[in-house]
């Protein structure tokens, strides 16, 4: 039996059947060294630019360098609260 599929892309979030146009958009302004080396690691890896930057911030909160245990727990609290 033949399975019907739908055309496009698959979901392609973070998590299963995530869409990344369902993302809220974020404008950034970087140096174009910055700007530079984010594309490079994008290019490299192969990850989009939106992923690379989201494990860049889950790596960076995750290893609480350089933040007091006060900021850690802080932003832990900001988190909870804006997921509801």
């Amino acid at each position: 039996m033949a399975t019907t599929r739908k055309g496009g892309h698959p979901p392609a979030g973070i998590r299963p059947g995530e869409k990344v146009s369902d993302y809220k958009r974020l404008t950034v302004r970087l140096p174009d060294d910055v700007r530079a080396e984010l594309d490079a690691i994008s290019y490299v890896t192969g990850r989009p630019q939106w992923k690379v930057l989201i494990e860049a911030i889950q790596a960076f909160a995750g290893s609480g360098q350089g933040l007091s245990e006060d900021e850690q727990r802080r932003i832990r609290a900001a988190v909870r609260l804006t997921r509801g």
